[in-house]
């Protein structure tokens, strides 16, 4: 009887066989559990922030309170009245971006205000009504009617 057991090879094959699919089932699992670790991972990470980026531009708040002329150019004066200081980033009217010649990126402080010079794409006519908007880094923005 002892020696019907070592003689038969198809038991040995068998076990043979058993461990390379549990060895291949194992490594598939593990590259499979390695794959989704890294895409959860990047997921959340993208996620917090994006959530950071959208908590800072609700601290962000912005005004423009006053607007006035000088020849071709036109000046802004912006008060930022939120918590965190914020940079002009660009300023549109009537959806147009107009290029900033002074005030671009200056880093303003919760409270304080700052003139920034732009000159217009569009050509101003006295008596008429723009659309300006002034927009953030973080893409805050405040719009206002202005009457030449």
């Amino acid at each position: 009887m002892f020696h019907s057991f070592r003689n038969n090879n198809r038991a040995v094959s068998e076990v043979v066989g058993s461990l390379l699919v549990l060895l291949v089932v194992s490594a598939a699992g593990t590259v499979l559990y390695s794959y989704s670790m890294g895409m959860f991972n990047s997921y959340w990470s993208s996620f917090g922030l994006q959530t950071q980026a959208r908590e800072e531009q609700t601290l962000e708040k912005m005004a423009v309170i006053a607007i006035w002329r000088e020849g071709n150019e036109l000046n802004l004066t912006i008060l930022n009245y939120g918590k965190i200081e914020l940079s002009v980033d660009a300023i549109y009217i009537d959806g147009v971006k107009a290029s900033i010649t002074e005030g671009k990126d200056v880093a303003i402080v919760s409270g304080e205000k700052i003139n920034v010079k732009i000159t217009s794409s569009v050509s101003i006519v006295d008596g008429e009504t723009y659309q300006v908007v002034a927009v953030s880094i973080r893409g805050t923005r405040d719009e206002l009617l202005w009457k030449a």
